[in-house]
């Protein structure tokens, strides 16, 4: 069968249209998607890129950052002690008890095995008085303003510093005896104020007192002791003064004046073993570990030496 010229014209325009259709399906559509991934993956890229030169452009600011907050930090570790054995804790105790200037004497001394302590900041709560006069004297902005500020101050402090942090601690137990309540007194100021010059420089160091001491004052009790042995002998003579009143006076009581306790003739001072104060205490000295200097770590980083 032969075909006409209109229908071979036909047959070459449809294989024409196939084939056409063939390398649109073949060539072009994977030529159009792997330009379509690689632009992906180009934007992808420029991306990664962008993020990389945004987060190089913050790693100089930041080092500064972390050297600024290390300056802060630097000696805030200064005023606690380092991580003691115990005849090391032994050691600072002495060391402590050397510079004392009180009249005291320390026995009995007992050093624990290094451990924990746990210290829990707290925050005072203050509460405000509010009445009409006063809202209506304070009705100013910049007062209302203050105020807010202030609360919001004090209340990101306790969020931040809210948390209880476990340090070391090395507890050391004795007794104490003083001379007097003063100088017992003068002890405990001077475990409060202890301080070291560490490189040139005098640092308050964490020692605490971590037991309660109890003090009794002899005299004054001496005192009292004898005002109401006084008064109970007042009231006994006049309750008996007044039965007698009414039998016709045949009983007849004298009320005795209540006298001052005789004081120590002048330059007679008492003895120290009838007046010494005698109190069991606890010291505990807090330790933490020291900051480390980010410095070399942050030249290595930077691809140059330490400074």
């Amino acid at each position: 069968m032969r075909l006409s010229k209109q229908e071979r014209i036909g047959v070459l325009i449809i294989l024409a249209v196939v084939i056409i259709g063939l390398g649109i399906f073949l060539f072009i559509v994977p030529a159009a998607q792997t330009i379509g991934t690689s632009l992906e993956n180009r934007q992808n890229k420029e991306n990664e890129y962008n993020a990389a030169v945004e987060k190089a452009n913050q790693k100089g600011p930041l080092k500064e950052q972390i050297l600024d907050a290390y300056k802060d930090g630097e000696h805030l570790a200064d005023m606690f002690f380092s991580e003691m054995k115990s005849y090391e804790a032994d050691a600072a105790f002495r060391e402590f008890l050397a510079q004392c200037e009180s009249n005291v004497l320390v026995t009995s001394l007992t050093v624990s095995e290094p451990g924990t302590a746990t210290l829990s900041p707290s925050f005072p709560t203050e509460s405000e008085v509010t009445y009409d006069l006063k809202q209506y004297a304070n009705q100013g902005v910049e007062v209302e303003e203050a105020v807010a500020k202030r609360l919001a101050r004090i209340s990101q402090l306790a969020t931040a510093l809210g948390t209880s942090q476990t340090i070391g601690a090395s507890t050391v137990s004795f007794n104490v005896k003083a001379k007097n309540t003063e100088e017992l007194l003068k002890f405990v100021d001077e475990i409060n104020n202890y301080t070291k010059t560490e490189n040139g420089v005098e640092i308050r160091k964490a020692l605490m007192l971590t037991s309660g001491i109890g003090i009794e004052y002899p005299d004054v009790a001496a005192k009292f002791d004898q005002y109401v042995v006084e008064i109970n002998e007042q009231a006994q003579a006049a309750g008996l003064a007044a039965i007698a009143a009414g039998i016709d006076g045949e009983f007849t009581y004298e009320i005795p004046e209540r006298t001052e306790p005789e004081e120590p003739e002048e330059g007679e001072e008492p003895t120290i073993e009838t007046t010494y104060v005698n109190c069991g205490m606890t010291l505990t000295f807090y330790s933490i570990e020291r900051m480390q200097n980010p410095q070399a770590q942050l030249d290595a980083q930077d691809g140059g030496a330490a400074a």
